[in-house]
């Protein structure tokens, strides 16, 4: 009997002019992995496109689809194969696909949260001292006992200037994962977009509210755990198991999908303060806005030319860094 090629790609979408082709992949039992293009990118656009898509199905309440997980390119679709066929689910999905014409008409609610943060706090300090004293003590991240020097390296900029990238955009959750109740954070601003290598090995433990970046993402840790991204300060609570704060009561995790954060700085003493009046008082108001994303409008602000202009000398200054910083 002749050896039958297996494909996983069940069905595809062209792509249109503003929408890269769409493939639908086999996940596994149960699973359908929706991708668009068949090589891996980091566009806002694709996720602005996938967040609508997905908010759009949810609504249809369709029998047999257990729940989604979106994604910066993709989104995730679980559900019941004995009540919910393949080929519907596809179908389905096309349709919503076909019925959203240009990215530039989409409008997504998404909340604006404002975090404080302490920069190179004393915990964070710690977990770096532990990696170097038991996992690898010729880390080249870790500079004068931490890592935000070697993010700015990384870039070809300052310390001073890491935290005023960090400072003065918006970051937006593409998708929640990878440790319960975390996000996955990209700069708004282009001219913002730092990136750098994540640890090599990881880390075997960082505290609670820790907040870092790996690749170009930045990521609020939740619980205590390990992790291998590069840390420079510490923010607030982002998830509460107890639920006892009124803010976690209908859910244990803070963060939705197409969330925004923005980040002010305060003192570790401030940040203490918050974790006791959060966990133990039950009583700090977290600062939530409501609100939008025009794609239109943040098209228009990309493409700019004082924000192109921006964007070229920073990957200038970032293509330096990376070719004289230590690799990991």
């Amino acid at each position: 009997m002749a050896q039958q090629d297996y494909d996983v790609i069940l069905d595809t979408l062209p792509a249109t002019e503003s929408r890269l082709e769409v493939l639908f992949r086999q996940a596994g039992d149960g699973f359908l992995q929706l991708e668009y293009g068949r090589m891996q990118r980091a566009d806002l656009l694709d996720s602005f496109r996938v967040g609508t898509v997905n908010e759009r199905l949810l609504k249809k309440k369709i029998p047999g689809l257990i729940e989604t997980v979106p994604g910066i390119r993709t989104n995730l679709f679980h559900y019941h194969p004995e009540t919910l066929k393949t080929r519907e689910l596809i179908d389905v999905i096309k349709e919503e696909e076909g019925a959203l014409s240009d990215v530039e008409d989409i409008v997504l609610e998404s909340r604006l949260i404002h975090l404080p943060i302490a920069f190179e706090d004393s915990e964070t300090k710690k977990a770096v001292a532990k990696y170097v004293k038991e996992v690898r003590p010729d880390a080249p991240n870790v500079i004068n006992g931490y890592n935000l020097e070697y993010i700015a390296m990384c870039n070809g900029v300052s310390a001073e200037e890491v935290k005023r990238m960090l400072l003065t955009t918006e970051w937006y959750n593409s998708g929640c994962g990878f440790w319960p109740g975390g996000g996955f954070f990209w700069p708004m601003d282009p001219r913002c977009a730092i990136v750098v290598p994540k640890y090599n090995p990881p880390r075997t433990w960082t505290p609670e509210g820790t907040v870092g970046i790996g690749g170009p993402c930045v990521f609020t840790y939740t619980t205590a755990t390990g992790g291998g991204y590069q840390l420079f300060g510490r923010t607030i609570p982002t998830f509460q198991f107890s639920q006892k704060h009124p803010l976690f009561k209908e859910t244990p995790f803070l963060y939705r999908n197409g969330d925004r954060i923005r980040f002010h700085e305060v003192s570790e003493a401030e940040i203490l303060r918050i974790f006791e009046h959060v966990h133990d008082k039950t009583d700090y108001t977290y600062e939530i806005e409501s609100g939008s994303i025009t794609v239109k409008d943040y098209i228009g602000f990309v493409t700019s030319d004082e924000v192109r202009k921006g964007v070229e000398e920073f990957k200038a200054k970032q293509a330096e860094g990376f070719r004289t910083a230590p690799r990991l």
